[in-house]
């Protein structure tokens, strides 16, 4: 896996996306664009057999199809998710976007982005590097740069990034993506309060804290993330 910091000029020059697909005319297809725009490309037909590549080889990204026998796309993205050294790996999702339950559950199974079967390869490209040059910057290196204590969470509320100042806050320390709850930290009325766009408060490291949660949506209405300003009350 290549390092944060990478040129942002040059994400396709040595990046190994790892194509998870139980349809070998699917796999030829992503391999031939993918190999074609400079990437290197492993190969998974079935969940179990992504899941030890994944670990095998570690690769930058992975495109990985829902519908696959046994093991679902969802459940490999799932499986992905619950180990914190994947926790920011770019997934984008194989699915039919006009089928919306499927993208709802692609969102709350960590998908990172979404492409449609049959592929276009400007768009599929253009996702996976705008999908990488977000992995390559960091969540923590961006926001480092944002003044304040902010945290963003996933629609689970899931943590996926915080500034220096809400991991102190929070009494967090170096913490990768995707470990802690935030709604653990909450109580039922908190996190009702928050989920509102409300004011609440709650008590971490024997501080007082006051935070305000913010919903992020796509047009369509689906929950993308949460941002949440943090403050001592």
């Amino acid at each position: 896996m290549q390092a944060a910091g990478w040129d942002m000029n040059d994400l396709a020059a040595g990046a190994s996306v790892l194509v998870v697909d139980d349809a070998p005319a699917n796999v030829k297809l992503l391999r031939l664009i993918l190999n074609d725009a400079g990437y290197r490309v492993l190969e998974a037909s079935n969940g179990p057999q992504a899941l030890e590549v994944l670990h095998r080889d570690r690769p930058d990204a992975m495109v990985l199809d829902v519908r696959m026998p046994g093991m679902t796309g969802y459940e490999v993205c799932q499986a992905v998710r619950r180990d914190a050294q994947f926790a920011t790996l770019p997934v984008i999702m194989v699915t039919a976007l006009s089928m919306a339950e499927e993208r709802i559950r692609g969102i709350e199974a960590g998908a990172t982005d979404f492409i449609t079967k049959p592929f276009n390869k400007k768009e599929l490209l253009a996702r996976l590097r705008a999908s990488l040059e977000m992995a390559g910057a960091g969540n923590g290196a961006l926001l480092a740069q944002l003044p304040g204590a902010v945290v963003l969470t996933d629609p689970q509320w899931k943590i996926r990034g915080l500034t220096p100042a809400a991991a102190a806050l929070l009494d967090l320390g170096d913490v990768p993506a995707g470990v802690h709850d935030f709604a653990a930290l909450l109580d039922g009325a908190a996190l009702a309060a928050a989920g509102a766009g409300a004011e609440f408060g709650f008590d971490v490291a024997g501080r007082r804290l006051r935070g305000l949660a913010v919903t992020v949506h796509e047009p369509g209405g689906v929950p993308l993330l949460h941002v949440i300003a943090l403050s001592v009350n």
